[in-house]
């Protein structure tokens, strides 16, 4: 645990830190000490520490029996030990919910921390879904045990009220489910088809605890996009505007268990992924079609209004994963992609607002399997359409997209886009105010006018500049 409060205090701009679980292994007042302790140097930094409670928290708190109107027989913990072992430890104040379950609000996001063991399973149902963002930009619910287990059967198992409780979460304004209890990083999230209810994540590790991967993707309810076993990790959230981004950090553990030797990591980025409430997320799995996925933000608040669709392309070959469980066969299971579509308002200079796409990048590269992406734009505001192109933001300028891709060659089309025609080729049709491009790319995406070379050559300055790829290297 001293090495991540470490990166937390030291390495990154940290607001508040989540700790989702099993901070004891006993429930004991003396073990809740001691991760005080060791937690100690966040509260001096400033930093707000907030907490729930895990299954290896309750072990010493007293059972009540109880029969729940949906569970049946169903025992509950108290929350005397807990409660008296983190008193005022956190801030803004929290508004109590069932057992240890609360819930607050800080800057534009509302927190929702869910006590699965300290009241009858229907009590904490209606109070978790009863739960809304309101006028936050944002809603995080969290709590220790996944509702998709990797390594274990998640809350509720296949009921079909696991569902709906996401589905729920998600239609009151819920952007992700956080847990842990699975001590393995897992990233996925719950799906209608190809609609992404809500984004679940499994925290990773933080002790030299791990099992193995039990249990396949929930097929029909779930897309898993990324898993990490093994080693202990720690997710970062940063939070701008409507874009969150996680990023998961890990490290290979100390090859000695000897508690008194001094550890220091080598944390790599392991996992990442950014999306936005203004936009459309989708779960696409290994050789299912991108074709047909959209998103559009309406004109007004700064935005004139544009439109985003993926026409052709294919999720071809993701990642996969393969574990050896305590008994039975190893498990081998392809991981698919969720795709991120987001949006910013235009700058002066451009004829669209800007698209944000992300997720269809195996490698955390911005190199995608060949996709078609249009845009489209208000004629009204530009002077002569055949100039138009789709750009994308590559080192901080607006150049061609399809001089950003790793290969293809690059090809101007005046119409419509067509299928056969390959990785690089790019047009306008003037017919539908659309631009379009064979792209390999994820990142930012705008539509700008884009002048005729003998033009181009007397532009001492402006928004778009070519910059042909020194070196492009082919997709592993």
């Amino acid at each position: 645990m001293q090495p991540v409060v470490d990166r937390f205090v030291n390495s990154h701009d940290i607001d508040l830190v989540i700790s989702i679980g099993d901070l004891t292994e006993r429930g004991t007042a003396a073990e809740f000490e001691t991760w005080k302790q060791t937690a100690q140097p966040l509260i001096d930094a400033g930093i707000s520490v907030y907490a729930t409670r895990g299954n290896h928290d309750v072990k010493a708190e007293s059972t009540t029996p109880g029969i729940d109107p949906l569970l049946g027989p169903s025992d509950y913990r108290g929350t005397s030990i807990w409660s008296a072992a983190l008193p005022g430890m956190s801030a803004p104040t929290v508004v109590a919910g069932p057992g240890a379950s609360y819930s607050f609000s800080y800057n534009n996001t509302r927190f929702v921390a869910l006590d699965l063991y300290g009241a009858l399973p229907s009590e904490l149902i209606g109070w978790v879904t009863s739960q809304e963002k309101g006028s936050n930009e944002h809603m995080f619910v969290y709590a220790h045990e996944p509702f998709f287990g990797r390594a274990r059967e998640g809350v509720l198992e296949d009921s079909p009220l696991r569902m709906q409780i996401l589905a729920q979460l998600g239609a009151n304004g819920a952007d992700a489910y956080l847990s842990g209890h699975d001590h393995q990083y897992s990233r996925s999230a719950a799906v209608d088809g190809k609609d992404v209810l809500l984004h679940h994540i499994v925290s990773g590790s933080n002790a030299e605890k791990y099992y193995r991967f039990e249990n396949e993707f929930n097929d029909g309810e779930e897309v898993g996009v990324a898993l990490t076993s093994n080693e202990v990790g720690y997710s970062i959230v940063d939070i701008d505007g409507p874009f969150v981004t996680f990023t998961h950090y890990s490290a290979t553990p100390p090859a000695s268990s000897n508690y008194d030797e001094t550890w220091v990591p080598e944390w790599r980025v392991a996992d990442r992924t950014t999306f936005s409430t203004n936009g459309k997320s989708y779960g696409i799995g290994v050789g299912e079609s991108y074709a047909g996925l959209k998103s559009e933000i309406a004109a007004g608040n700064g935005f004139v209004g544009t439109a985003a669709e993926i026409v052709a392309g294919e999720n071809l070959d993701g990642r996969s994963v393969t574990t050896q469980p305590d008994s039975g066969p190893g498990i081998t299971q392809q991981l698919g992609n969720i795709v991120n579509f987001g949006w910013m308002t235009k700058t002066h200079d451009l004829a669209s607002d800007i698209l944000y796409l992300g997720g269809m990048d195996d490698k955390l590269d911005n190199i995608a399997d060949p996709f078609v992406l249009t845009l489209s734009y208000d004629e009204g505001q530009v002077l002569d359409e055949a100039l138009l192109r789709l750009m994308y933001q590559l080192d901080g300028k607006w150049v061609l997209a399809v001089e950003a891709n790793s290969e293809g060659t690059v090809t101007f089309v005046a119409g419509a886009w067509q299928a056969g025609y390959g990785l690089g080729t790019y047009g306008v049709d003037t017919a539908t105010n659309v631009v379009w491009a064979v792209v390999d790319r994820n990142g930012r995406f705008a539509v700008a006018a884009v002048p005729e070379p003998s033009a181009l050559a007397l532009m001492l300055g402006g928004l778009v500049v070519l910059v042909p790829l020194a070196a492009r290297r082919r997709r592993a």
